[in-house]
């Protein structure tokens, strides 16, 4: 029950308010995990629901001063987008504020609400590097980090942009790393972000059971109609 987990009240509330009495797998190993601050490498499809699993314990930790500021990297703008929604719902009430920072969107914007010094962050590698190199993000700051969707982001070609972001970090850190698969490549990458991690794995079949999968054959000239 989320009601067993030492949560602030608030929390618990805007977790109850959006309909939630029994944790997922993975929300049910990793919360009490990250509330102590532990390193963590989660193993996990989508749909799943690691988001909150990571977000409900980070807003936990910010309201109680055991971190002071949050950096979430996912590998697209609609993850990020998704990320900052659900973060919206969790955080209702605390007075924490947040920011997305993604591509397609006013970096203008984005830099003014980075100087408020939100506690949270949300944004997409390229446009994170873009706003460090432009002296608006300061990465040292971040306590708290969470590397979302590592495969994708490796299959999308941003090795480079995590490696320079990670390069950036402070030493001393509470980093969550979450792949769906863990290849060698991926794992030379982990073993320079976590530290003393637990490994948690969810992962028993190759789509998470509350996601449908559906084939609909359509001509080319259809695709668009159809969809």
């Amino acid at each position: 029950m989320f009601a067993d987990f030492a949560l602030e009240v608030q929390v618990k509330k805007n977790i109850s308010k959006r309909g939630y009495t029994m944790p997922t797998p993975i929300q049910d190993e990793a919360i009490p995990y990250l509330l102590e601050g532990k390193d963590l490498i989660g193993t996990a499809n989508t749909g799943t629901g690691k988001t909150a699993a990571f977000l409900i314990p980070l807003i936990n930790n910010v309201l109680t001063k055991k971190t002071s500021r949050v950096l979430i990297i996912t590998p697209t703008r609609e993850l990020a987008a998704q990320i900052q929604a659900e973060l919206d719902l969790f955080k209702e009430g605390t007075g924490i504020q947040s920011v997305l920072c993604i591509g397609g969107m006013s970096i203008h914007y984005q830099a003014n609400m980075l100087r408020r010094n939100p506690a949270f962050v949300v944004g997409t590698p390229g446009r994170l590097k873009d706003l460090e190199q432009n002296r608006i993000l300061n990465l040292a700051n971040y306590t708290s980090i969470v590397l979302d969707e590592v495969d994708t982001m490796f299959d999308m070609g941003f090795i480079n942009d995590m490696k320079y972001i990670i390069a950036k970090l402070p030493t001393k850190r509470h980093s969550l790393f979450f792949s769906a698969t863990i290849s060698r490549e991926i794992k030379s990458v982990m073993d320079t972000f976590v530290t003393d991690p637990i490994s948690i794995n969810v992962k028993t079949r190759q789509t998470a059971e509350n996601v449908n999968q559906d084939v609909v054959r359509a001509y080319p000239q259809d695709k668009i109609e159809v969809l």
